[in-house]
């Protein structure tokens, strides 16, 4: 896909994300699904700070 902004041209590559799908139940006859994507651990940094404070999560 070929996207411009401010008169720069740039391609964009989509994220390749694999997804299951679950059924879920039935609405008006028709089958309903949810798409389910693999949990990913992130690393978060060990010592945040914002505006000189550490941050604790």
């Amino acid at each position: 896909m070929s996207l411009k902004y401010r008169g720069v041209n740039y391609d964009v590559v989509p994220a390749q994300v694999a997804v299951t799908e679950e059924v879920i139940g039935r609405y008006r006859g028709a089958v309903a699904t949810r798409h389910l994507a693999p949990q990913i651990k992130v690393s978060h940094p060990k010592a945040l700070k914002y505006r000189g404070a550490v941050v604790r999560y």
